[in-house]
């Protein structure tokens, strides 16, 4: 059990009191008292009243202190939200450059075979040609029309098949 001032003097007063000292020292005494227990109330209030302000002060420390955590925690969220966002773009962007990668190669290998396949038509097409003429039935000349066709050709003015001559040969000149 505790006691407190007030009690302690209180018991004091009373002991005074009892004590049969002289009227004067006992009003002395029970001013001095009443000045103690004065000072004492006041204390308590004092004491009361600053228990309130720590109690108040606590209150606002802790309800801080939850709103701190409570903003921490939406920030760690909103971190942890950014880096898997940033995971994703990171992983969309490794798989863009290995398609860009995977083209790069194949690229130039297309464009070889496609050149390549180019010079192999421009190659063939001649003996195409070649082979669809020898392919076609090819028939016999008839001997009197090929000598036709020369006879025609030596004396006419403008000759399709043979070149014309500058000047008549010697055996076709008229002589004198």
């Amino acid at each position: 059990m505790r006691i407190s001032n007030r009690h302690l003097a209180l018991v004091m007063m009373l002991a005074v009191l009892t004590s049969g000292c002289s009227r004067n020292e006992n009003r002395r005494l029970a001013e001095m008292a009443q000045q103690h227990l004065n000072d004492q109330v006041e204390q308590n209030r004092r004491s009361d009243e600053l228990q309130k302000q720590i109690a108040e002060g606590s209150r606002r420390l802790i309800e801080a202190d939850a709103k701190a955590r409570k903003e921490m925690i939406a920030l760690q969220r909103d971190l942890q939200e950014e880096r898997t966002e940033i995971g994703q773009q990171r992983d969309l962007l490794e798989v863009e450059r290995r398609e860009l990668a995977g083209r790069r190669h194949r690229e130039p290998i297309i464009a070889t075979a496609i050149s390549r396949i180019g010079l192999l038509i421009v190659a063939v097409l001649p003996l195409l040609v070649c082979w669809f003429l020898l392919r076609r039935p090819v028939e016999p000349a008839d001997d009197h029309a090929v000598a036709e066709i020369l006879l025609e050709d030596l004396v006419t003015d403008r000759p399709l098949l043979l070149p014309t001559p500058k000047q008549p040969p010697p055996y076709l000149e008229k002589e004198p």
